[in-house]
């Protein structure tokens, strides 16, 4: 029984074995055959799918995502329209995450203009800076920050 063991794959693929059998558990990839003592056993199918799944990524496709364009091609069905649909809807959130940055960016900017440089600040307590800037959604800038700095994993994202 040829094939490629998982180390093999996983430096091939540029991932980690781990993350192989985790696509695996989570259906991502089709599980491969087992040789006589269990190994696990690869073509290079394997191999061309998992670099399909970090380019996917890559531009922000969810795993679940991804796995829906695997399952149609696999099953004959050429998936451009959904990857097409899938990649509108994230410039669509993209161009949202930089509204929100832009507003955030001012708010911020406008405290920076507030505060002297020059001068540092008596704190009592705590920072006086901080306690007299202007009311601002936090949660919500926040969050934005928070989706900007890691990306968009897509781990169980829908």
């Amino acid at each position: 029984m040829a094939g490629l063991l998982i180390g093999a794959v996983a430096k091939r693929a540029g991932v980690s074995p781990p993350t192989i059998r985790y696509y695996e558990d989570i259906g991502l990839l089709v599980p491969p055959v087992r040789s006589p003592a269990g190994y696990r056993c690869y073509s290079e199918a394997t191999v061309e799918e998992l670099r399909f799944v970090r380019k996917a990524q890559a531009l922000g496709f969810s795993l679940d995502e991804i796995g829906e364009i695997l399952r149609l091609s696999r099953s004959g069905t050429t998936p451009c329209s959904h990857v097409l649909a899938f990649a509108r809807r994230h410039l669509a959130a993209v161009e949202e995450r930089i509204r929100h940055l832009h507003v955030f960016r001012e708010r911020l900017a406008a405290e920076l203009g507030k505060w002297d440089g020059t001068q540092t600040p008596t704190c009592r307590g705590l920072c006086q800076i901080i306690a007299e800037a202007e009311a601002v959604d936090a949660a919500e800038d926040m969050k934005v920050l928070s989706q900007s700095r890691r990306g968009r994993q897509g781990i169980g994202q829908r």
